[in-house]
């Protein structure tokens, strides 16, 4: 990759952890379709993988919930972190304009869903037997995309907690598939350790960019911040769509 090349895509993952710092989502959301005008998706996938983990690690201790949080979700965890690493052999099988169309399916389908559902609601009762589920679906598509955010988003959205409850929540998921994407593209021999290297050069835009959201995450209502989630889905789903069908 060449330094210009590299300076563009630190540009984009500048982009996606400014909107993850201020809605928690967003990070591969902006990134990878930006990454992708550049490189292939498997390269953007690889890029993004390492500011993925660091960015909802750092999110997923603020304010203490961390131990509580691993508790009530574990049943979640373990089979998000199974279906992540299973997930990722099929960046190597699937043609780019399959995934193109899976990812941008999956990512319209929340704020659709929002829209046709919007008093959805998960119970302590429904978390027995949904978290096994979600983690597997979630996995498995977050595998061939880092996109493990619809399910998970739709799943959390329902249990209805605010803004400062909501983004330790997911960033744990997040960060926890993240941690098997990473092993399983090497693994998988998606990626090299070069290519690995890279990506944690990439923690650098990615420090600022959280930087800034967690400033600007502050002067936002709780309306306002859940407009913007449904915006970041609409726009990048339809970004998908449009390179996997008019590309």
């Amino acid at each position: 990759m060449s330094p210009a090349a590299a300076f563009l895509c630190a540009l984009g993952l500048l982009a996606g952890s400014t909107v993850k710092g201020v809605a928690g989502i967003g990070l591969p959301l902006v990134a990878v379709p930006l990454l992708t005008v550049l490189v292939n998706l498997n390269t953007a996938v690889t890029m993004t993988t390492v500011p993925i983990i660091g960015s909802n690690f750092v999110q997923s201790i603020q304010g203490g919930r961390f131990p509580h949080l691993v508790k009530r979700f574990w049943t979640l965890l373990v089979p998000l972190f199974v279906a992540v690493i299973a997930g990722t052999r099929l960046l190597v099988v699937l043609p780019e304009h399959v995934l193109d169309a899976i990812i941008g399916i999956a990512i319209i389908s929340v704020p659709l869903f929002l829209h046709f559902t919007p008093h959805i609601r998960v119970t302590p009762a429904h978390e027995r037997w949904a978290n096994p589920l979600i983690g597997i679906g979630s996995g498995l598509l977050g595998g061939i995309s880092t996109f493990y955010g619809p399910p998970i988003m739709l799943y959390v959205f329902g249990m209805r907690l605010t803004k400062d409850e909501f983004i330790p929540t997911i960033s744990l998921m997040y960060t926890v598939a993240g941690v098997g994407m990473l092993l399983g593209i090497y693994a998988n021999r998606v990626a090299t350790l070069p290519e690995i290297g890279v990506s944690f050069l990439m923690l650098i835009p990615t420090a600022i960019g959280m930087w800034v959201g967690r400033f600007v995450r502050v002067q936002l209502s709780e309306q306002r911040f859940q407009q913007l989630i449904v915006g970041i889905y609409i726009a990048t789903g339809l970004t998908f769509l449009v390179r996997a069908f008019f590309a």
